[in-house]
């Protein structure tokens, strides 16, 4: 019996409705997936609220109304008026006493007042302190401690020379007892750092290179002084000014300002100050001037300051997403109101030539200067508008251009006016309060160059 050899049997491939199906579904995915990588994406920015400060720190140099006044005597000098009060000519400032005896009998009466009302004050000056020390500016210990000793006068000083002249007379040591009376009127303070006499022709661009680095010394000493010694410095004038050296951008900037808004950046307390622009040296400075706070920085010679000219707050959106689109210009003055709505009287000739008015609202057209900016869609050239209060006409002609963006909310491209308040390299902050602008929250197109009016964002 002979083998037989079994051959397989091949099916032929007959593609059933699923396969169709699967196949159409494939191709579909490969079309999209190919029309999402090669066409070109439109990116979105969320509007919000933000600051720009863009400002470099600018350090200004005090200059006041002020001179160093000396003893007119050998001796121990005891003082009578607490750092930063007001003298008048011919009060007391100092006495000297050639032996020490009157400076003795003065810390008995000091020490035998009550106090209790300086508590509050030097706690928050002890507390003042603890704050701001840092073991890099060991110095301020000598400084707390001359805080220390103002607080100390400032509650005792009312009554004490004339205390202490009765104590003298009393002790027969009057022989020895000068006292020195103020020549001129002003604010006293007990510390010099050599720019007392500095003034505007003497700045140059090397001084400034000397922030930080200004030492004070402190001339309140309860010691023995020689004739000629420092003993105070009498500021007599509350005008003064910061001193500012400028790059070009800022000197462009405050060229067209009488006064500038100056902030100290140490304490952030503002005001107005006057602008003085001069040169020197081939270098541009600023003068500030003011009579606010005099007392405040009286002990400073430097100060950190900004200006704002470079800063804002609104809304901020990318640059790239501004475009410029050209209005067409009507003035306020042929605009007219129907309910609450504001708008114009457009003359329209019909088909059987005759001439009738339409009433058409100017909706949220940018308002600037007197007049509305609107689109072709509500006035273009050659159109003639009535003007409602005396009848005559106006035909629109005048064409400006007005910044913008496209905003997407509804899911197509609508232009939005903006106002500018303050643009860096990257970033533009604008107003939110342009009439038909943008609001907190909008949608905004990143790159309009390829799109237009009524554009649909996939």
């Amino acid at each position: 019996m002979s083998e037989r050899k079994i051959i397989p049997y091949r099916k032929r491939f007959r593609p059933n409705l699923a396969f169709f199906i699967f196949l159409l579904i494939l191709i579909y995915i490969i079309v999209l997936g190919w029309n999402y990588l090669t066409r070109e994406h439109i990116s979105i920015y969320e509007v919000n609220t933000s600051d720009i400060s863009d400002d470099a720190p600018i350090y200004g140099f005090i200059m006041r109304e002020e001179e160093i006044v000396t003893s007119e005597g050998d001796g121990y000098i005891n003082y009578y008026n607490a750092e930063g009060g007001r003298i008048k000519t011919g009060s007391v400032v100092y006495t000297i006493d050639t032996n020490g005896e009157v400076s003795s009998l003065l810390e008995q009466l000091q020490s035998s007042r009550e106090n209790t009302e300086s508590i509050s004050t030097m706690r928050e000056t002890i507390a003042s302190f603890q704050n701001s020390f840092s073991l890099s500016a060991y110095g301020q210990v000598s400084a707390f401690k001359y805080a220390v000793n103002n607080v100390i006068f400032e509650q005792s000083r009312g009554s004490l020379y004339s205390d202490l002249n009765k104590a003298v007379k009393s002790s027969g040591a009057g022989k020895n007892f000068t006292k020195i009376t103020a020549k001129k009127s002003g604010v006293i303070a007990y510390s010099i750092d050599g720019y007392e006499q500095t003034k505007q022709k003497d700045i140059r661009e090397k001084l400034f290179e000397q922030y930080g680095m200004v030492s004070r010394s402190q001339i309140q000493k309860n010691e023995s002084i020689k004739t000629g010694a420092p003993v105070y410095r009498l500021i007599t004038s509350n005008d003064w000014s910061l001193v500012v050296k400028l790059d070009d951008s800022y000197y462009e900037a405050l060229k067209k300002e009488d006064y500038i808004r100056v902030t100290i950046v140490k304490d952030n307390i503002s005001f107005n100050a006057s602008v003085e622009l001069f040169d020197s040296d081939g270098v541009h400075f600023a003068k500030l001037s003011t009579s606010r706070f005099m007392e405040r920085y009286m002990n400073d010679r430097f100060l950190e300051i900004e200006f704002h000219l470079k800063s804002a707050s609104g809304l901020k959106i990318p640059n790239s997403s501004i475009l410029t689109k050209d209005f067409y210009v009507i003035p306020d003055s042929v605009t007219t109101t129907s309910g609450n709505d504001k708008g114009i009287v457009k003359q329209i000739v019909t088909e059987d030539g005759k001439i009738s008015y339409q009433f058409i609202s100017l909706g949220n057209s940018t308002r600037r200067n007197n007049n509305y900016y609107v689109s072709p869609s509500i006035a273009s050239g050659g159109d003639i508008l009535r003007n409602s209060q005396d009848n005559s006409t106006y035909i629109v002609s005048s064409k400006e251009p007005v910044s913008g963006v496209y905003c997407v909310n509804e899911g197509y491209c609508k232009f939005r006016p903006i106002d500018v308040r303050y643009k860096n390299n990257e970033y533009t902050i604008i107003s939110d309060t342009t009439k038909g602008g943008l609001s907190a929250y909008d949608h905004i197109v990143v790159d309009p160059s390829r799109l237009n009016d009524d554009d649909f964002i996939e």
